[in-house]
């Protein structure tokens, strides 16, 4: 018990820190002008609007597992939680999934308006990559490969092509079968949680078998993670078709949450034993309430 509220009190901690970083970036120097000053008030009211910082936090635990500083991780953790925030306010558009209130607060478009929550996840998205750039210059190599890991990630072959696949099957009113399932909120949800592993990897010098064996932890725990959102979303109008609780039952969407959890336990095992932190996140999501 005190090794759990130990854990618990790390990644509240580096939850912490994330937040105090993203927001020390909207101190950035911009050009004088009005509109730009309220382009940056939409930017920073969703970056800053709380959230759990699963993914930055994430790259922060896989860093510490090298020894490996977490201000020289936290500018690419940072970059990836800005990548999450934009598709966030992107996807509460009219255009998309309607919302009106993300964590409990007005959507952005609701509190901005739509044409400036548009621009404000465009330069999100482009922030994102400035700050590896800037952050990482002195290795070019590095610069190279983040850039990569970060635009796949976040671009067709990830995040926006699984966004496609979803809203493909939802004008079509198409109940996706398993496979097709499970590349759709790999590709929408786990890409993004699997870079914030990869990438932090890299940033630590980690060996290739390392990295590898990461990575499809990352995988497993980007997948787990949408399926632990399908269980607590079972109950929303319209989750029937392209959820895992409309195929499989919740109980068997359970059964499947465990056995994906556990081969992410088993991959993050060929890299480290010890590392009870990523343990824990991995039970957390199979039992997380929000």
């Amino acid at each position: 018990m005190d090794l759990m509220i130990e854990i618990e009190s790390q990644i509240k901690a580096a939850a912490q820190k994330v937040d105090d970083y993203v927001l020390s970036t909207f101190a950035m120097p911009l050009p004088k002008s009005e509109a730009i000053a309220n382009l940056r008030d939409s930017m920073k009211y969703s970056a800053t609007n709380g959230g759990k910082r699963f993914r930055p936090v994430l790259s922060l635990l896989v860093a510490e597992l090298f020894n490996c500083d977490e201000k020289k991780v936290m500018p690419f953790a940072t970059a990836v939680e800005f990548i999450h925030t934009y598709s966030l306010i992107h996807d509460d558009l009219p255009c998309m999934d309607n919302d009106d209130v993300r964590r409990g607060k007005p959507t952005n478009h609701k509190a901005f308006g739509e044409a400036a929550a548009l621009l404000a996840g465009d330069a999100l998205l482009t922030e994102s990559f400035l700050l590896v750039a800037k952050n990482f210059q002195d290795n070019g190599f590095l610069v190279s490969r983040l850039v990569e890991l970060l635009s796949e990630a976040a671009g067709v072959r990830g995040m926006v092509g699984g966004q496609a696949i979803d809203l493909a099957a939802e004008a079509a009113g198409k109940k996706l079968s398993l496979e097709e399932m499970i590349q759709m909120h790999a590709l929408k949800t786990g890409c993004m949680i699997c870079v914030a592993v990869e990438g932090a990897a890299q940033i630590a010098g980690a060996k290739p078998t390392e990295i590898e064996a990461l990575k499809v932890f990352g995988q497993r725990l980007g997948l787990a993670f949408q399926i632990a959102d399908d269980i607590l979303d079972h109950h929303e109008k319209g989750q029937e078709e392209r959820s895992f609780v409309g195929l499989l039952g919740l109980e068997g969407t359970q059964e499947y949450l465990n056995h994906i959890s556990a081969d992410a336990l088993q991959s993050l095992h060929k890299v480290s034993r010890t590392a009870h932190a990523l343990e824990y996140l991995i039970h957390f999501n199979q039992t997380r309430k929000t």
